[in-house]
């Protein structure tokens, strides 16, 4: 059976009916701390806002929004002008820790962090500050597993199989594991290159039996933050919203699963699987529950897929 795609060339083609966008960041118009903005992606942001589209941020980082939007801001990126708001996974980690809201007890409020705190990315200490939970040097005083951004010695890591051995030890616990941020790879580096990030450690503990608690796209906890925030700006109709991202599994799974129209920008994650298995392999693989709205290049015309 012949598959035909129809691939908008940007995302301006397929927006101008919403009244509200929301926008992953990496690989959609952000390329990793070492590449910055991806070429055009600001003038495309710009050009939304100034058709009074309001254009929310929801990204699975474990950064607080004011930090993003900081380091949005040193590349040129600002707020009111290129975009309305950000919402982050540890913004919305954090809310659940100050609630106390976890589906399993902690008696004791304690957790271990897996792989221990990233020289670059020690973001842990932001969101449970003020919270009732502590972390613990050894994982036998905790009630939980909390994945930190994945190294080794500090640096980042391409082959997820380098993790199979420290997560089969501290399966032998049995406690349950947080996975605050579910993407299984992130784009880092200059070139960029596909690393390993929290989601891929949260499956490979599920592989083996363990229990994972999600936080962030696509669960519904992150949508209903971002949903939250459009209605502030008077955008109350999720027919009037479209989720833009890289990546089916978190990005266009839970636009789908909370009715948000979505595009698949072919740019990033879903770049990378065309290069590995060309254009109509990687979009014929795509299930129901991945497959968005729209197919777009990029954000702007001069992406290529």
């Amino acid at each position: 059976m012949n598959h035909v795609f129809e691939v908008c060339p940007d995302l301006l083609h397929v927006a101008g009916k919403f009244k509200g966008v929301l926008l992953d960041a990496y690989g959609v118009f952000w390329g990793g701390n070492d590449v910055g903005l991806l070429p055009g992606s600001k003038n495309v942001m710009e050009a939304l806002v100034a058709s009074r589209k309001i254009v929310g941020i929801l990204s699975n980082a474990t950064q607080m929004p004011a930090n993003e939007i900081k380091k949005f801001d040193r590349h040129g990126l600002l707020q009111d002008k290129h975009f309305h708001f950000v919402v982050t996974s540890g913004e919305v980690a954090r809310s659940i820790f100050l609630a106390e809201d976890l589906p399993f007890k902690t008696p004791r409020k304690t957790y271990w962090l897996f792989c221990g705190a990233h020289p670059k990315f020690a973001t842990h200490e932001a969101i449970f500050k003020e919270t009732g939970y502590r972390e613990v040097p050894q994982i036998e005083d905790a009630d939980f597993i909390y994945i930190s951004t994945p190294h080794l010695l500090g640096e980042d890591q391409t082959d997820p199989e380098l993790f199979r051995d420290a997560i089969a030890k501290v399966k032998g616990k049995n406690l349950p594991m947080i996975c605050p941020n579910p993407d299984q790879f992130a784009h880092e580096g200059k070139p960029p290159r596909s690393v390993v990030r929290q989601g891929t450690i949260a499956k490979m503990y599920e592989a083996m039996g363990g229990h994972v608690f999600y936080i962030g796209k696509p669960h519904a906890t992150a949508y209903a933050a971002a949903l939250r925030e459009f209605r502030h700006h008077n955008v109350v109709n999720l027919e009037e919203i479209l989720m833009v991202g890289d990546t089916p599994e978190t990005d266009i799974r839970g636009a789908n699963l909370v009715g948000l129209a979505s595009a698949l920008v072919l740019t990033g994650n879903m770049g990378d699987r065309i290069a590995r298995k060309g254009f109509e392999n990687a979009l014929k693989e795509l299930t129901p529950q991945d497959t968005p709205t729209y197919f777009v290049h990029g954000l702007h015309s001069s992406s290529k897929p």
